[in-house]
């Protein structure tokens, strides 16, 4: 009977002493690490991979962080992966990262991770990470980029509307903007064109046909006495001279008309298209122009005057050629009848 106290208390106190080893063993060994450390809310996602060395002390931190951003109302991911590397004391990690040099310190369990500093810039002075796996994390990550790309392409999808509207609402506010401008515009040329009168130059093409036909008077007047002399036929030679420096000068006057016509002429081209683009985009914003009968009446009135202009120019010009044509044609042949009488004076007396 004593034997078997003596058996059963020595079987109490091995097993006392293998708890006592196992407690040991987890107090004082190496602590066991999750296979990852997941983070996760509205705005970013934080998974970590602790990794143990060769020297259990040491490890490899390799740590993802996922940041949703807006630019411009449109959200995107913006995913970044940091190693850092460092020591393992207990449930402390002395941490150092790889490529900037940053410290930060951490506690790890197989349930938790906390960082006790921010990951990166801008990032929170703690965040407490839980275990999970890199599948759980690889679901979430993805289910998280789709609701994000979604998101993304409905927010693109309304700012284009939005711009669309904006650019449609800019272009309608300059097409109301250049129905005014030319209205004025066409009030403006119309008034100029009708402004270009050929009166002094025809009044000036009469003069010279006047004293060009008195010239010649005087000479016939000469030729007609019964005898010419000497003295008298040079009058009659420098009166010659006179009528062709009146036709001369008629010439000069010509380059002067073709200049005003030719002005004219570009005023007719532009009233004449102003007045069709000021009808065809009326036409495409009428319906929706807030003032849109008294601007349609005020574009109308332009029109009207405009086209008024151009009829009447154009009955100016074709005047003002017929003039021009006799003016012309009427000095020449009073010059070539002078220039014959001088000859046939010249041949009769022999000067």
């Amino acid at each position: 009977m004593q034997g078997k106290n003596k058996r059963f208390v020595a079987g109490i106190a091995l097993l006392a002493v293998i708890a006592l080893g196992i407690w040991g063993y987890r107090l004082w060994g190496p602590i066991t690490l999750a296979e990852g450390y997941l983070y996760e809310d509205d705005s970013r996602m934080v998974y970590a991979r602790i990794t143990r060395e060769q020297d259990q002390d040491q490890v490899h931190v390799e740590v993802t962080l996922s940041r949703m951003l807006v630019e411009d109302t449109i959200p995107r991911l913006q995913t970044e992966t940091n190693v850092w590397t460092g020591t393992i004391k207990s449930d402390m990690l002395t941490l150092q990262e790889k490529t900037t040099g940053h410290k930060l310190q951490a506690k790890v369990s197989d349930s938790d991770l906390l960082f006790q500093g921010p990951l990166a810039q801008g990032e929170q002075t703690e965040t407490r990470l839980v275990a999970s796996t890199r599948q759980t994390y690889d679901d979430k990550l993805a289910a998280w980029t789709t609701r994000v790309e979604q998101e993304a392409e409905q927010r693109k999808k309304a700012v284009e509307e939005q711009r669309a509207k904006e650019a449609a609402r800019v272009a309608f506010a300059k097409k109301v903007e250049q129905t005014s401008k030319l209205t004025a515009d066409l009030l403006e040329s119309a008034q100029y064109l009708q402004e270009i009168q050929f009166a002094d130059e025809l009044r000036f093409s009469e003069d010279q046909v006047a004293e060009l036909q008195g010239l010649l008077d005087e000479l016939i007047t000469y030729a007609k006495q019964p005898g010419v002399s000497k003295m008298e036929y040079d009058v009659m030679a420098g009166t010659l001279g006179s009528m062709k420096v009146l036709v001369e000068g008629m010439n000069a006057m010509d380059s002067t008309i073709a200049q005003k016509k030719k002005r004219m002429q570009d005023i007719i081209t532009v009233l004449e298209t102003d007045m069709q683009d000021a009808q065809a985009v009326w036409e495409e914003i009428k319906a929706n122009v807030a003032d849109a009968q008294k601007r349609e009446a005020a574009l109308t009135e332009a029109v009207q005057a405009g086209s008024a202009a151009v009829a009447q120019a154009k009955q100016r010009l074709g005047t003002m050629e017929q003039e021009q044509a006799r003016a012309r044609s009427t000095a020449s042949n009073l010059y070539q009848k002078a220039a014959a009488m001088l000859e046939q004076t010249k041949a009769k007396y022999g000067y």
